[in-house]
Protein backbone atom coordinates (compact mmCIF):
# COMPACT_ATOMS: atom_id res chain seq x y z
CA UNK A 1 0.00 0.00 0.00
CA UNK A 2 1.42 2.99 -1.24
CA UNK A 3 2.39 6.25 1.17
CA UNK A 4 -0.54 8.39 -0.30
CA UNK A 5 -3.02 5.76 0.14
CA UNK A 6 -2.25 4.97 3.98
CA UNK A 7 -2.42 8.75 4.51
CA UNK A 8 -5.84 9.14 2.89
CA UNK A 9 -7.14 6.45 4.78
CA UNK A 10 -5.80 8.29 8.13
CA UNK A 11 -7.43 11.07 7.15
CA UNK A 12 -10.78 9.94 6.52
CA UNK A 13 -10.48 7.73 9.38
CA UNK A 14 -9.69 10.79 11.38
CA UNK A 15 -12.69 12.82 10.38
CA UNK A 16 -14.62 9.71 10.99
CA UNK A 17 -13.92 9.55 14.30
CA UNK A 18 -14.62 13.32 14.70
CA UNK A 19 -17.34 13.98 17.00
CA UNK A 20 -17.93 17.15 15.21
CA UNK A 21 -18.30 15.84 11.83
CA UNK A 22 -20.33 12.60 13.40
CA UNK A 23 -22.63 15.38 14.74
CA UNK A 24 -23.14 17.01 11.61
CA UNK A 25 -23.72 13.97 9.74
CA UNK A 26 -26.29 13.20 12.24
CA UNK A 27 -28.07 16.02 11.97
CA UNK A 28 -27.91 16.27 8.05
CA UNK A 29 -29.52 12.87 8.08
CA UNK A 30 -32.02 13.66 10.52
CA UNK A 31 -32.96 16.78 9.08
CA UNK A 32 -33.64 15.47 5.64
CA UNK A 33 -35.21 12.40 6.91
CA UNK A 34 -38.10 15.16 8.54
CA UNK A 35 -38.30 17.85 6.32
CA UNK A 36 -38.00 16.13 2.57
CA UNK A 37 -41.56 15.19 2.76
CA UNK A 38 -42.23 19.15 3.48
CA UNK A 39 -39.73 20.24 0.82
CA UNK A 40 -41.34 18.01 -1.86
CA UNK A 41 -45.16 18.43 -0.44
CA UNK A 42 -44.93 22.15 -1.47
CA UNK A 43 -43.85 22.09 -4.58
CA UNK A 44 -46.42 19.21 -5.58
CA UNK A 45 -49.56 21.00 -3.84
CA UNK A 46 -48.28 24.03 -5.68
CA UNK A 47 -48.29 21.78 -8.95
CA UNK A 48 -50.83 19.64 -8.84
CA UNK A 49 -53.58 19.91 -10.72
CA UNK A 50 -57.42 18.96 -10.77
CA UNK A 51 -59.13 16.37 -13.00
CA UNK A 52 -60.90 17.85 -15.80
CA UNK A 53 -64.73 17.73 -16.10
CA UNK A 54 -65.45 16.41 -19.11
CA UNK A 55 -68.25 17.23 -21.62
CA UNK A 56 -69.72 14.04 -21.53
CA UNK A 57 -68.63 12.18 -18.36
CA UNK A 58 -68.97 8.77 -17.71
CA UNK A 59 -70.52 9.10 -14.79
CA UNK A 60 -73.48 11.78 -13.54
CA UNK A 61 -75.21 13.08 -10.66
CA UNK A 62 -78.01 10.54 -11.44
CA UNK A 63 -75.59 7.61 -11.31
CA UNK A 64 -75.46 8.87 -7.39
CA UNK A 65 -76.86 7.43 -4.38
CA UNK A 66 -76.02 9.28 -0.93
CA UNK A 67 -75.50 7.49 2.23
CA UNK A 68 -76.09 9.57 5.12
CA UNK A 69 -75.54 7.66 8.56
CA UNK A 70 -76.58 9.88 11.28
CA UNK A 71 -76.85 10.06 14.62
CA UNK A 72 -79.26 12.87 14.84
CA UNK A 73 -77.11 14.84 17.25
CA UNK A 74 -77.90 18.21 15.56
CA UNK A 75 -81.37 18.19 13.44
CA UNK A 76 -80.49 21.81 12.08
CA UNK A 77 -76.87 20.14 10.43
CA UNK A 78 -78.52 17.49 9.08
CA UNK A 79 -81.33 19.85 7.77
CA UNK A 80 -78.10 21.97 6.07
CA UNK A 81 -76.40 18.59 4.91
CA UNK A 82 -79.46 17.31 3.04
CA UNK A 83 -80.09 20.52 1.74
CA UNK A 84 -77.00 20.67 0.30
CA UNK A 85 -76.63 17.36 -0.79
CA UNK A 86 -80.19 17.37 -2.25
CA UNK A 87 -79.12 20.96 -4.11
CA UNK A 88 -76.66 18.44 -6.49
CA UNK A 89 -79.34 16.38 -7.69
CA UNK A 90 -78.22 12.70 -7.42
CA UNK A 91 -80.31 9.52 -7.76
CA UNK A 92 -81.54 8.79 -4.29
CA UNK A 93 -80.20 9.45 -0.53
CA UNK A 94 -80.47 7.02 1.83
CA UNK A 95 -80.21 8.22 5.70
CA UNK A 96 -79.75 5.63 8.34
CA UNK A 97 -80.57 6.30 11.49
CA UNK A 98 -81.29 4.92 15.25
CA UNK A 99 -84.69 3.10 14.91
CA UNK A 100 -86.37 5.86 17.35
CA UNK A 101 -85.71 8.56 15.11
CA UNK A 102 -86.47 7.60 12.10
CA UNK A 103 -90.17 8.82 12.65
CA UNK A 104 -88.76 12.32 12.87
CA UNK A 105 -86.45 12.33 10.67
CA UNK A 106 -89.23 11.48 8.01
CA UNK A 107 -91.28 14.19 9.50
CA UNK A 108 -88.21 16.81 8.73
CA UNK A 109 -87.88 15.36 5.42
CA UNK A 110 -91.95 15.57 4.63
CA UNK A 111 -91.82 19.48 5.63
CA UNK A 112 -88.89 19.72 3.75
CA UNK A 113 -90.33 18.20 0.42
CA UNK A 114 -87.32 15.73 0.78
CA UNK A 115 -89.29 12.59 0.66
CA UNK A 116 -89.64 12.18 -3.26
CA UNK A 117 -85.58 11.29 -2.84
CA UNK A 118 -84.80 10.71 0.79
CA UNK A 119 -85.18 7.48 2.19
CA UNK A 120 -85.02 7.33 5.95
CA UNK A 121 -83.59 3.57 7.32
CA UNK A 122 -83.47 2.39 10.80
CA UNK A 123 -80.95 0.32 12.61
CA UNK A 124 -81.74 -1.06 16.63
CA UNK A 125 -78.26 0.70 17.81
CA UNK A 126 -76.39 2.98 16.42
CA UNK A 127 -72.80 1.75 14.67
CA UNK A 128 -72.02 3.52 11.94
CA UNK A 129 -70.61 0.63 10.07
CA UNK A 130 -74.34 -0.76 10.17
CA UNK A 131 -75.59 1.98 9.29
CA UNK A 132 -73.61 2.02 5.91
CA UNK A 133 -73.95 -1.83 5.44
CA UNK A 134 -77.91 -1.50 5.98
CA UNK A 135 -77.88 1.29 2.74
CA UNK A 136 -75.32 -0.24 0.67
CA UNK A 137 -77.39 -3.11 0.21
CA UNK A 138 -80.41 -0.90 -1.28
CA UNK A 139 -78.21 1.31 -3.24
CA UNK A 140 -79.09 0.38 -7.05
CA UNK A 141 -76.36 2.94 -8.81
CA UNK A 142 -73.00 2.65 -9.99
CA UNK A 143 -71.22 4.98 -7.60
CA UNK A 144 -72.39 5.44 -3.72
CA UNK A 145 -71.00 8.83 -1.65
CA UNK A 146 -70.69 8.12 2.10
CA UNK A 147 -71.52 11.46 3.80
CA UNK A 148 -71.47 12.58 7.16
CA UNK A 149 -74.59 14.72 9.03
CA UNK A 150 -72.53 17.60 9.16
CA UNK A 151 -70.77 17.95 5.92
CA UNK A 152 -72.00 20.82 3.42
CA UNK A 153 -71.42 20.55 -0.18
CA UNK A 154 -71.02 23.40 -2.86
CA UNK A 155 -73.00 23.53 -6.15
CA UNK A 156 -72.40 21.04 -8.79
CA UNK A 157 -69.85 19.12 -6.37
CA UNK A 158 -70.92 15.91 -7.64
CA UNK A 159 -69.96 16.40 -11.40
CA UNK A 160 -66.06 17.50 -9.84
CA UNK A 161 -66.04 14.44 -7.42
CA UNK A 162 -66.75 11.94 -10.39
CA UNK A 163 -64.28 13.33 -12.37
CA UNK A 164 -61.56 10.88 -10.49
CA UNK A 165 -63.95 7.99 -12.16
CA UNK A 166 -63.16 8.90 -16.12
CA UNK A 167 -60.25 6.40 -14.97
CA UNK A 168 -61.32 3.35 -14.89
CA UNK A 169 -58.76 1.88 -12.33
CA UNK A 170 -60.16 4.33 -9.51
CA UNK A 171 -62.14 2.88 -7.03
CA UNK A 172 -62.78 5.57 -4.95
CA UNK A 173 -61.95 9.00 -3.77
CA UNK A 174 -62.60 12.14 -2.49
CA UNK A 175 -61.97 16.06 -2.67
CA UNK A 176 -60.79 18.88 -0.46
CA UNK A 177 -62.21 19.90 2.95
CA UNK A 178 -62.40 22.75 5.30
CA UNK A 179 -63.36 23.62 8.45
CA UNK A 180 -66.45 25.98 8.34
CA UNK A 181 -65.35 29.10 10.36
CA UNK A 182 -68.02 31.37 11.96
CA UNK A 183 -67.22 35.42 11.88
CA UNK A 184 -65.72 34.97 15.36
CA UNK A 185 -63.83 32.03 15.88
CA UNK A 186 -62.54 30.65 19.05
CA UNK A 187 -59.30 29.15 19.28
CA UNK A 188 -61.30 25.28 19.45
CA UNK A 189 -62.53 26.39 16.20
CA UNK A 190 -59.08 27.39 14.67
CA UNK A 191 -57.54 24.32 16.36
CA UNK A 192 -60.23 22.57 14.08
CA UNK A 193 -59.62 24.56 11.29
CA UNK A 194 -55.48 24.14 11.49
CA UNK A 195 -55.57 20.44 11.72
CA UNK A 196 -57.76 19.77 8.23
CA UNK A 197 -55.58 22.42 6.07
CA UNK A 198 -52.67 19.88 7.08
CA UNK A 199 -54.56 17.19 6.36
CA UNK A 200 -55.69 17.81 3.01
CA UNK A 201 -52.04 19.23 2.41
CA UNK A 202 -50.40 15.91 3.40
CA UNK A 203 -52.68 13.92 1.52
CA UNK A 204 -52.94 15.23 -1.71
CA UNK A 205 -49.29 15.51 -1.85
CA UNK A 206 -48.96 11.98 -1.42
CA UNK A 207 -52.01 10.75 -3.63
CA UNK A 208 -50.59 13.47 -6.15
CA UNK A 209 -46.91 12.03 -6.19
CA UNK A 210 -47.85 8.38 -6.44
CA UNK A 211 -51.31 7.54 -5.80
CA UNK A 212 -51.47 6.95 -2.04
CA UNK A 213 -53.09 7.91 0.75
CA UNK A 214 -53.63 7.19 4.63
CA UNK A 215 -57.11 7.50 4.79
CA UNK A 216 -59.96 8.46 2.61
CA UNK A 217 -61.83 10.79 4.89
CA UNK A 218 -65.44 9.35 5.67
CA UNK A 219 -66.46 12.80 5.47
CA UNK A 220 -67.23 12.41 2.18
CA UNK A 221 -66.01 9.83 -0.26
CA UNK A 222 -67.21 8.21 -3.52
CA UNK A 223 -66.74 4.37 -4.85
CA UNK A 224 -67.72 2.15 -7.22
CA UNK A 225 -70.81 0.42 -5.91
CA UNK A 226 -69.44 -3.19 -7.43
CA UNK A 227 -66.70 -2.99 -4.91
CA UNK A 228 -68.99 -2.89 -1.64
CA UNK A 229 -72.04 -4.22 -2.81
CA UNK A 230 -70.87 -7.98 -1.87
CA UNK A 231 -71.07 -10.09 1.00
CA UNK A 232 -67.36 -10.06 1.07
CA UNK A 233 -67.10 -6.20 2.07
CA UNK A 234 -70.06 -6.61 4.62
CA UNK A 235 -68.20 -8.96 6.25
CA UNK A 236 -65.11 -7.30 6.06
CA UNK A 237 -66.28 -3.92 7.76
CA UNK A 238 -68.59 -5.48 10.18
CA UNK A 239 -66.14 -8.06 11.99
CA UNK A 240 -63.06 -5.55 11.90
CA UNK A 241 -61.15 -5.85 14.89
CA UNK A 242 -58.32 -4.77 16.89
CA UNK A 243 -56.92 -7.22 19.27
CA UNK A 244 -60.08 -8.99 19.55
CA UNK A 245 -62.00 -6.08 20.61
CA UNK A 246 -64.63 -4.84 17.58
CA UNK A 247 -64.31 -1.44 15.94
CA UNK A 248 -67.15 1.06 15.76
CA UNK A 249 -64.89 4.02 15.22
CA UNK A 250 -62.10 3.69 12.09
CA UNK A 251 -64.75 2.99 9.15
CA UNK A 252 -62.68 4.83 6.67
CA UNK A 253 -59.53 3.59 7.84
CA UNK A 254 -61.12 0.02 6.78
CA UNK A 255 -62.83 1.22 3.55
CA UNK A 256 -59.34 2.44 2.46
CA UNK A 257 -57.36 -0.33 3.43
CA UNK A 258 -60.44 -2.73 1.39
CA UNK A 259 -60.17 -0.83 -1.38
CA UNK A 260 -56.36 -0.98 -2.03
CA UNK A 261 -56.01 -4.48 -1.13
CA UNK A 262 -58.50 -5.27 -3.99
CA UNK A 263 -56.40 -3.65 -6.50
CA UNK A 264 -57.64 -0.54 -6.63
CA UNK A 265 -56.40 3.25 -7.01
CA UNK A 266 -57.64 6.09 -4.47
CA UNK A 267 -57.92 9.80 -6.31
CA UNK A 268 -58.64 12.98 -4.43
CA UNK A 269 -60.19 15.92 -6.92
CA UNK A 270 -58.26 18.89 -6.29
CA UNK A 271 -60.93 21.28 -7.98
CA UNK A 272 -61.53 24.55 -5.83
CA UNK A 273 -64.93 24.22 -6.59
CA UNK A 274 -65.53 20.51 -5.10
CA UNK A 275 -64.56 21.96 -1.52
CA UNK A 276 -66.45 20.66 1.10
CA UNK A 277 -67.48 22.36 4.67
CA UNK A 278 -67.78 20.66 8.12
CA UNK A 279 -68.09 21.42 11.46
CA UNK A 280 -65.51 19.52 14.26
CA UNK A 281 -66.51 20.17 18.00
CA UNK A 282 -65.91 23.98 19.05
CA UNK A 283 -64.99 23.26 22.67
CA UNK A 284 -62.49 20.66 24.80
CA UNK A 285 -64.62 17.67 23.45
CA UNK A 286 -62.08 18.89 20.40
CA UNK A 287 -59.16 16.90 22.48
CA UNK A 288 -61.44 13.84 22.81
CA UNK A 289 -61.65 14.20 18.30
CA UNK A 290 -57.49 14.15 18.61
CA UNK A 291 -57.60 11.22 20.71
CA UNK A 292 -59.93 9.27 18.33
CA UNK A 293 -58.07 10.40 15.03
CA UNK A 294 -55.04 9.24 16.51
CA UNK A 295 -56.12 6.55 17.72
CA UNK A 296 -57.29 5.45 14.29
CA UNK A 297 -54.03 6.16 12.77
CA UNK A 298 -52.34 3.96 14.36
CA UNK A 299 -54.43 1.32 14.42
CA UNK A 300 -55.29 1.62 10.50
CA UNK A 301 -51.57 2.01 9.74
CA UNK A 302 -50.38 -0.94 12.28
CA UNK A 303 -53.20 -2.85 10.87
CA UNK A 304 -51.77 -2.24 7.12
CA UNK A 305 -48.74 -3.27 7.43
CA UNK A 306 -49.77 -6.61 9.80
CA UNK A 307 -51.63 -7.62 7.25
CA UNK A 308 -51.25 -6.06 3.75
CA UNK A 309 -48.20 -5.93 1.48
CA UNK A 310 -49.77 -2.62 -1.08
CA UNK A 311 -47.98 -0.37 1.80
CA UNK A 312 -44.40 -1.46 0.75
CA UNK A 313 -44.78 -1.92 -2.65
CA UNK A 314 -42.67 -0.10 -5.70
CA UNK A 315 -45.76 1.46 -6.45
CA UNK A 316 -46.21 3.40 -3.02
CA UNK A 317 -43.06 4.67 -2.36
CA UNK A 318 -43.51 7.96 -1.12
CA UNK A 319 -46.37 6.75 0.79
CA UNK A 320 -44.22 4.22 2.37
CA UNK A 321 -42.29 7.44 3.92
CA UNK A 322 -44.50 10.12 4.91
CA UNK A 323 -47.62 7.97 6.19
CA UNK A 324 -45.98 4.92 7.65
CA UNK A 325 -42.35 5.63 8.37
CA UNK A 326 -43.05 9.58 9.54
CA UNK A 327 -45.85 8.32 11.93
CA UNK A 328 -42.76 7.63 14.03
CA UNK A 329 -41.68 11.27 14.64
CA UNK A 330 -43.45 12.45 17.24
CA UNK A 331 -43.63 13.67 19.42
CA UNK A 332 -42.77 17.11 17.57
CA UNK A 333 -41.40 18.53 20.91
CA UNK A 334 -38.70 16.03 21.10
CA UNK A 335 -37.74 15.85 17.36
CA UNK A 336 -37.18 19.55 17.08
CA UNK A 337 -35.33 19.76 20.23
CA UNK A 338 -33.18 16.95 18.91
CA UNK A 339 -32.73 18.69 15.85
CA UNK A 340 -31.59 21.84 17.82
CA UNK A 341 -29.26 19.44 20.38
CA UNK A 342 -27.26 17.81 17.47
CA UNK A 343 -26.97 21.40 15.80
CA UNK A 344 -25.37 22.63 18.90
CA UNK A 345 -22.91 19.64 19.27
CA UNK A 346 -21.89 20.12 15.43
CA UNK A 347 -20.95 23.88 15.99
CA UNK A 348 -19.37 23.11 19.44
CA UNK A 349 -16.03 24.22 17.66
CA UNK A 350 -17.79 27.43 15.55
CA UNK A 351 -19.23 29.44 18.01
CA UNK A 352 -18.74 32.59 16.00
CA UNK A 353 -21.52 30.28 13.69
CA UNK A 354 -24.04 28.49 16.35
CA UNK A 355 -26.15 32.20 16.87
CA UNK A 356 -27.36 32.66 12.82
CA UNK A 357 -27.24 28.63 12.44
CA UNK A 358 -30.09 28.85 15.65
CA UNK A 359 -31.92 31.82 14.00
CA UNK A 360 -31.97 29.80 10.59
CA UNK A 361 -33.04 26.73 12.44
CA UNK A 362 -35.74 28.56 14.27
CA UNK A 363 -37.57 30.19 11.13
CA UNK A 364 -36.90 27.18 9.28
CA UNK A 365 -39.03 25.13 11.68
CA UNK A 366 -41.89 28.13 12.13
CA UNK A 367 -42.00 27.69 8.39
CA UNK A 368 -42.86 24.39 8.33
CA UNK A 369 -45.51 25.08 11.52
CA UNK A 370 -46.84 28.02 8.70
CA UNK A 371 -46.85 26.93 5.53
CA UNK A 372 -50.09 24.38 5.41
CA UNK A 373 -52.16 27.32 6.66
CA UNK A 374 -50.94 30.18 4.33
CA UNK A 375 -54.23 29.65 1.84
CA UNK A 376 -56.29 29.99 4.94
CA UNK A 377 -54.12 33.03 6.50
CA UNK A 378 -54.38 34.77 3.34
CA UNK A 379 -58.51 34.16 3.11
CA UNK A 380 -59.02 34.93 6.78
CA UNK A 381 -55.50 37.27 7.86
CA UNK A 382 -57.24 38.55 11.35
CA UNK A 383 -56.78 34.51 11.88
CA UNK A 384 -52.90 34.86 12.41
CA UNK A 385 -53.28 36.24 15.67
CA UNK A 386 -54.40 32.46 16.51
CA UNK A 387 -51.08 31.41 14.93
CA UNK A 388 -48.93 31.03 18.53
CA UNK A 389 -52.04 28.94 19.50
CA UNK A 390 -51.73 26.47 16.39
CA UNK A 391 -48.22 25.89 17.17
CA UNK A 392 -48.48 25.56 21.17
CA UNK A 393 -51.36 22.69 20.21
CA UNK A 394 -49.13 21.04 17.72
CA UNK A 395 -46.44 20.35 19.99
CA UNK A 396 -49.34 18.87 22.54
CA UNK A 397 -50.74 17.26 19.87
CA UNK A 398 -46.96 14.79 19.42
CA UNK A 399 -47.65 14.11 23.52
CA UNK A 400 -51.53 13.49 22.10
CA UNK A 401 -50.45 11.15 19.76
CA UNK A 402 -48.21 9.23 22.65
CA UNK A 403 -51.14 8.81 24.84
CA UNK A 404 -53.54 7.81 21.94
CA UNK A 405 -50.47 4.61 21.09
CA UNK A 406 -49.90 3.91 24.52
CA UNK A 407 -54.37 3.59 24.72
CA UNK A 408 -55.41 1.85 21.44
CA UNK A 409 -57.48 -0.45 23.22
CA UNK A 410 -60.10 2.21 23.46
CA UNK A 411 -62.31 1.92 20.72
CA UNK A 412 -65.06 4.53 21.84
CA UNK A 413 -66.11 7.62 20.06
CA UNK A 414 -64.79 9.95 22.85
CA UNK A 415 -66.60 13.22 21.55
CA UNK A 416 -70.60 11.60 20.90
CA UNK A 417 -72.58 9.52 23.66
CA UNK A 418 -74.17 7.17 21.37
CA UNK A 419 -76.58 5.26 23.75
CA UNK A 420 -78.53 9.08 24.88
CA UNK A 421 -78.43 9.60 21.26
CA UNK A 422 -80.62 6.77 20.65
CA UNK A 423 -83.43 7.93 22.51
CA UNK A 424 -85.79 10.15 20.55
CA UNK A 425 -85.16 13.30 20.32
CA UNK A 426 -88.70 14.49 20.89
CA UNK A 427 -92.37 12.14 21.64
CA UNK A 428 -96.10 13.72 20.49
CA UNK A 429 -96.06 17.33 21.37
CA UNK A 430 -92.21 17.56 21.06
CA UNK A 431 -92.26 17.75 17.80
CA UNK A 432 -93.68 20.36 16.05
CA UNK A 433 -91.60 22.38 18.25
CA UNK A 434 -88.40 20.75 17.72
CA UNK A 435 -88.96 20.88 13.87
CA UNK A 436 -90.05 24.48 14.33
CA UNK A 437 -86.71 25.51 16.15
CA UNK A 438 -84.19 22.87 13.58
CA UNK A 439 -85.31 24.37 10.61
CA UNK A 440 -85.08 27.91 11.82
CA UNK A 441 -81.82 27.28 12.83
CA UNK A 442 -80.61 25.59 9.74
CA UNK A 443 -82.35 28.56 7.50
CA UNK A 444 -79.91 31.25 9.27
CA UNK A 445 -76.75 28.62 8.31
CA UNK A 446 -74.25 29.96 5.60
CA UNK A 447 -73.84 29.02 2.27
CA UNK A 448 -70.59 26.60 1.81
CA UNK A 449 -67.79 29.71 1.08
CA UNK A 450 -67.55 29.32 -3.11
CA UNK A 451 -64.20 27.91 -3.15
CA UNK A 452 -61.92 30.48 -5.02
CA UNK A 453 -58.77 29.34 -7.85
CA UNK A 454 -57.40 32.40 -5.64
CA UNK A 455 -57.33 29.29 -3.19
CA UNK A 456 -55.61 26.53 -5.09
CA UNK A 457 -52.22 25.40 -3.17
CA UNK A 458 -49.87 28.23 -2.11
CA UNK A 459 -49.62 29.86 -5.54
CA UNK A 460 -52.27 31.86 -3.25
CA UNK A 461 -49.50 33.48 -1.72
CA UNK A 462 -48.45 35.22 -4.74
CA UNK A 463 -51.62 36.27 -5.76
CA UNK A 464 -52.27 38.43 -2.42
CA UNK A 465 -49.16 40.16 -1.70
CA UNK A 466 -51.02 42.27 0.54
CA UNK A 467 -52.29 39.19 2.98
CA UNK A 468 -55.39 39.16 1.80
CA UNK A 469 -57.62 37.46 -1.34
CA UNK A 470 -60.18 39.39 -3.15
Amino acid sequence: MDTYTMLAMEYLLEKRLDPTSLYSLLFTLFFLCRYTRTVVGIFTFLLYQPKPVREKPKFRADDVTVVVPTTFKSPPELIQCLRSILNCSPAAVLVVTGDNNVDLIKDICGVERFERVVTVLGVPKLNKRKQMIRAVKQVETDIVVFADDDVFWPDRYLDYLLAIFEDDKVGAGGTRQRVRRPSRPNFWNFLGISYLERRVFNNVTTNAIDGSISTLSGRTAAYRTSILKCEEFCHYLENDQWLGRPLNTDDDKCLTRYVYSHGWDIALQFDHRSIIETTLEDNPKYIDQCLRWSRAHFRGNFTVITNENYWRSRKYWWGLYVIYLAQFQTPALLVDGSLCALLYLALTGSPEYQKSAFICLGLWILFTKVVKLIPHFCRYPEDLILLPVSILFGYLHGFINIYALLTLKKTHWGSQQLDKLETARAQNEEVVPLLRSAIAEADSYPDPTPGKEIDDGLRLLLSCPNGAAD
